[in-house]
């Protein structure tokens, strides 16, 4: 059997002690490098030197000229060398065989209107021709306006130039003398209302023409 001498003995437990003496040294040995390594770190940011700069803002450069731009700019020039593909035209010829048939005109036949001239024969006796004058049938009423007696007048004469056929109706040709226009509605009344006996020559109912002057009153 093989026996343990106290020689090996003692060598067997101091082979762990140095192992372990020498990892301590080696865990010391890394805490002083990192130890060191920070206190650099912060010797380096002790020594950062701030200086203070101070900002000048320049004037904004002038816009470029437009026409100086374009008077430098070189003239570019395409030059195309050889003939190239010559395109021929060609001449297509379309017949037609649609025929424009213009319509007739139609023709309108417009009557010019026949305007018959209306000629009033105005011929007629005069008084001093008949047997005797004419006699007023129907009473005639010549009222003088308000607006008129509201002006001072009194009573003034209306002068008409009128015509008596063989029935006696009265036609007016013409009015001789009326100084008021206003009175023109009670004219025509007067003469549309009236009606005289048929004058007559020789016996005969004839057609007579004079002047009838009409009094007007308030």
């Amino acid at each position: 059997m093989y026996a343990i001498t106290p020689t090996q003995k003692s060598r067997n437990i101091r082979h762990p002690l140095f192992a372990f003496a020498l990892s301590l040294i080696v865990l010391t040995a890394a805490l002083l490098l990192l130890w060191l390594a920070q206190l650099a770190e912060h010797i380096v940011q002790d020594k950062v030197i701030v200086r203070e700069v101070a900002m000048v803002a320049l004037p904004p450069p002038p816009p470029p000229s437009i026409q100086q731009q374009q008077a430098n700019e070189p003239a570019q020039s395409l030059m195309v060398e050889g003939a190239g593909a010559s395109i021929q035209a060609v001449k297509i010829k379309i017949k037609s065989k649609l025929k424009i048939v213009r319509p007739d005109t139609p023709s309108v036949k417009v009557s010019t209107p026949q305007w018959q001239s209306v000629n009033v024969n105005w011929d007629a006796l005069s008084l001093n021709q008949l047997d005797g004058l004419p006699t007023l049938l129907t009473p005639v009423k010549a009222l003088l306006p308000k607006s008129l007696t509201r002006q001072g007048i009194d009573t003034f004469t209306v002068k008409l130039d009128v015509l008596i056929d063989e029935g006696g109706n009265v036609s007016l040709i013409e009015v001789v003398q009326n100084p008021y226009p206003s009175l023109k509605p009670a004219i025509d009344k007067i003469i549309k209302q009236s009606r005289f006996s048929a004058p007559k020559k020789e016996g005969e109912a004839v057609r007579a023409r004079f002047i009838w002057p009409i009094e007007f009153k308030p």
